[in-house]
């Protein structure tokens, strides 16, 4: 299937603004856009309070695997109850078909934005902390999330110090439970190239230590201000992750710092 252009997908969201989905839900500004889906913000006519919609590309409603997927991601996000996951508050679809996931609206930044030079450990580790805490209850709740990325964590600011929210899990992996029956297997590959771990580079079956390791490239980015793997070619970067050891921290990260990220890019998973 050919799919349109960015910018005429872009034109296409932008001429949804100001209609109101399922009686409820005003879209009123285009926040991004992504594979599957536009998100806008939009405006809860009942609660009267702002919320973020993602909602499928039109042309993706005839493709079943893009819908399952969608669905997926509303299953995987509806399991999830911590202050570090984003939180789901309503799944549906249009009178035309298009599914679409209301989420709660955040105020803040991305890594991707914040992440523009090494950022200072004691802030890395607060961050860090955070992100596994929100890990740690996808995990138990049987959810690996498959696309950990800068791009995916997202900051907001506020009275108590910076908190941490876990984006994204549209291509997140069910483990068990309701909605566990696969749509991807082994040898297809899902993630991000520059954060994927050795075995999801390789089309193998994964679990939560592959998290982990793309938690490992998160916090090389954040201490050394870059990522530790570069390329436009992402079978080179694949390749890189499968087989190079990655590139030193400075030495101004403590020794303890510095070792648990190697320990986190580990190439076997049962070393991480």
């Amino acid at each position: 299937m050919s799919l349109p252009a960015p910018d005429v997908r872009a034109t296409a969201a932008e001429e949804l603004l100001g209609q109101t989905l399922s009686g409820r839900f005003r879209l009123d500004s285009l926040i991004g856009q992504g594979a599957m889906g536009s998100v806008f913000k939009a405006h809860h006519l009942g609660l009267h309070k702002d919320v973020a919609l993602k909602l499928l590309h039109r042309e993706l409603t005839a493709n079943e695997e893009m819908v399952a997927r969608f669905d997926r991601e509303a299953a995987a996000a509806a399991r999830l109850d911590h202050p570090n996951c984003v939180r789901t508050m309503d799944f549906g679809s249009t009178d035309d078909g298009r599914r679409y996931l209301v989420m709660e609206f955040l105020k803040g930044k991305d890594l991707a934005d914040i992440v523009t030079e090494p950022l200072p450990p004691f802030r890395v580790v607060d961050l860090v902390r955070q992100v596994l805490k929100g890990l740690a209850h996808a995990h138990a709740h049987g959810l690996v999330h498959r696309d950990i990325k800068n791009e995916n964590i997202f900051v907001l600011d506020g009275e108590g110090g910076e908190r941490v929210k876990l984006l994204d899990f549209g291509i997140a992996k069910i483990s068990y439970g309701a909605g566990a029956s696969q749509l991807t297997q082994a040898g297809i590959i899902f993630g991000t190239p520059h954060y994927m771990s050795p075995e999801q580079a390789r089309g193998e079956k994964t679990d939560a230590r592959s998290d982990l390791y793309s938690l490992g490239v998160v916090m090389h980015s954040m201490l050394a201000g870059d990522l530790p793997f570069r390329g436009d070619d992402a079978m080179e970067l694949l390749r890189s992750h499968i087989s190079e050891e990655p590139p030193r921290l400075p030495e101004s990260v403590p020794a303890s710092l510095r070792n648990f990220v190697l320990q986190l890019l580990a190439k076997k998973p049962e070393e991480r």
